[in-house]
C-alpha cells in the first residue's frame, strides 16, 4: 500500500490530499471520531485506484481484519457515493451486468443461486426487486443471493445491459440443461439397480415386489 501512495504523481497526490481535507475541515478540526477518518481514508484511497474494493485484497492492502474491510467497504459507499437514483440504476446495470457475466451461476432446487461479495450492491439489488415484486433471499449465506428463475430473469430484464443478456441467459440455459441431464443420469442408474436386483430374484419375489411398487 505505502509503496503505491509512493508512486503517485505530485498532481493526484495533491487531489488525493484535498478531496480528504476538504471533508475532514468542514466538520471541523478535530470533529471526526476515528471510526469516520477511517472510513474517510478509504474511501479516498479507493477513488485514486491504490484499493479495489474487494474485501481480502484490500484487508491484506491495509493489513486488516476481513471484516473490518468489508464494513469499511460498505460504510464509505453509504456516506460518500452521493448517488440520485438514477445514477445507482445505472450503477446497478453497470455492476450486475459485468458480476453475472464473469460469475459463477448455479441452481439449488427452483432458486438460481450467485455471490455478491459487495454489501451496498447487494442491498440496492434487493431493492430494485421489491420494488417490482420480487425479492432475493441471502438466508443461507448473506453473499449468496437466491432467486427463483422468473425472478432471475426479472432481473436480467430489469438490470443486465443488452450486450451482457445472451451470455447470462446461455448460463442459465445451461443449467438447466445440466439439471436435466443429472435428472436423466439418476433414472437411468435406478434403472439399471432395479434390472439388477430383479435378476436375482426369484418368481415370488418379483411378485412381492410388484405389490410393493403398486399398493394403492
Amino acid at each position: 500500500m505505502i509503496e503505491k501512495i509512493k508512486k503517485l504523481d505530485n498532481d493526484t497526490a495533491k487531489s488525493l490530499l484535498v478531496d480528504f481535507m476538504e471533508v475532514y475541515l468542514d466538520k471541523g478540526f478535530g470533529m471526526m471520531n476515528k471510526t469516520d477518518i477511517e472510513t474517510l481514508m478509504y474511501y479516498v484511497f479507493k477513488k485514486y485506484d491504490l484499493l479495489s474494493g474487494k474485501c481480502f485484497s484490500d484487508s491484506f492492502a491495509l493489513q486488516i481484519p476481513e471484516a473490518k474491510a468489508r464494513k469499511l467497504i460498505y460504510e464509505s459507499q453509504v456516506k460518500y457515493a452521493g448517488w440520485n437514483m438514477n445514477e445507482l440504476t445505472r450503477h446497478l446495470r453497470e455492476s450486475v451486468g459485468e458480476l453475472l457475466t464473469h460469475a459463477y451461476i448455479s441452481k439449488n432446487g427452483k432458486e438460481i443461486q450467485f455471490a455478491i461479495e459487495d454489501k451496498y450492491l447487494r442491498i440496492a439489488l434487493n431493492a430494485k426487486l421489491r420494488s417490482n415484486h420480487y425479492f432475493a433471499n441471502t438466508s443461507f449465506n448473506k453473499d449468496i443471493v437466491s432467486l427463483d428463475e422468473n425472478a432471475f430473469i426479472e432481473m436480467v430484464s430489469l438490470l443486465v445491459p443488452n450486450f451482457h443478456k445472451d451470455k447470462v441467459l446461455e448460463k442459465l440455459t445451461a443449467i438447466t440443461i445440466e439439471d436435466d441431464l443429472k435428472v436423466k443420469e439418476n433414472i437411468e442408474f435406478l434403472k439399471a439397480v432395479l434390472n439388477k436386483i430383479m435378476a436375482q430374484m426369484s418368481v415370488e419375489g418379483l411378485k412381492q415386489l410388484c405389490k410393493l411398487i403398486f399398493l394403492p
